[in-house]
């Protein structure tokens, strides 16, 4: 037992409690209590403290004009952009998926997810080949138990098994192809070099659990982030933020996603959603999400 830690004390206060809490601590309700307490009750205070806390000082008070009605709203953009995020991973994911069955298909059969010849690392392959397995004898698809019923192979064709893999899998299966040339024939079909996929990946299954679970995404700094080659389209390079901090926040990511759905879905209207969005909140700070000035002006942004 770690004897530095202390018993958890803080009361449970009801949603007039909480509201007069934070006013003690400087917010301004610009809503009457009714509204607030509406606020408080279907959004969770604890959530919420994710969206007001960059407005708190050292002394756990909030800086001048803290307004409760921009903590809502920031709460209010990041669930669109969200769910704009989730909308664009889902085109990529089943984009990549059918990309990877294809060429690996092709290339050694049927298959090949039971070869592990063709991937680099044993112990990768023996946990992704049981997730995978995992995943397809839980499946309640009735394409998925008519496969494994006719036939004798412990999984389904991959064609049919890409339907069941998650994005995580996604990643870990193309991330661990043994051999460069077989990931570069399914990266250039996005005109990417097969790191710059293999860590897009890696990062939008990151990304993705984040959304899932409600989790704050507008201003977060990302840890695990997307790597340039010497190869990368230009459009991306121009617009990407290359600084240590700015890169690692959700604007690159949203470069590399209208990059993918102008390959997958030319006729997509993603890239005006979100323009669209962010009209919509003139009040968020765009240089927190990573958004270079000028950005609007990049190729990237004009289709």
């Amino acid at each position: 037992m770690n004897m530095s830690k202390i018993i958890y004390q803080k009361p449970h206060l009801t949603y007039a409690q909480q509201k007069e809490k934070l006013v003690t601590q400087g917010m301004i309700f610009d809503i009457n209590d009714k509204q607030a307490e509406h606020y408080l009750a279907h959004f969770n205070y604890y959530r919420l403290t994710g969206y007001w806390h960059e407005y708190r000082q050292t002394n756990n008070s909030f800086i001048a004009n803290t307004y409760f009605s921009k903590i809502i709203q920031l709460y209010k953009f990041d669930k669109e952009l969200r769910l704009l995020l989730l909308d664009a991973i889902e085109q990529i994911e089943v984009s990549v998926r059918a990309k990877l069955a294809y060429h690996l298909g092709a290339s050694y059969g049927s298959h090949v997810l039971l070869d592990p010849s063709h991937f680099s690392n044993p112990t990768i392959y023996k946990r992704t080949l049981k997730k995978l397995k995992e995943e397809v004898s839980r499946s309640k698809e009735e394409f998925i138990h008519h496969l494994l019923n006719k036939y004798q192979e412990p999984l389904p064709a991959i064609w049919a098994s890409v339907e069941v893999m998650s994005l995580g899998q996604l990643s870990n299966w193309y991330g661990n192809i043994e051999l460069r040339k077989d990931a570069l024939n399914i990266s250039r079909q996005f005109k990417l070099d097969s790191t710059t996929l293999k860590t897009f990946l890696h990062h939008l299954t990151v990304l993705r659990n984040h959304c899932a679970h409600h989790a704050r995404v507008w201003n977060k700094v990302f840890t695990v982030t997307i790597k340039k080659s010497k190869n990368t389209p230009s459009q991306i390079t121009m617009a990407f933020q290359v600084d240590n901090y700015q890169q690692k926040k959700i604007y690159n990511t949203l470069v590399m996603m209208a990059w993918m759905l102008n390959i997958i879905q030319p006729d997509h209207s993603w890239t005006h959603q979100l323009k669209k969005l962010l009209l919509e909140y003139p009040e968020i700070n765009t240089s927190q999400m990573g958004f270079p000035p000028g950005w609007q002006s990049l190729e990237i942004w004009q289709a």
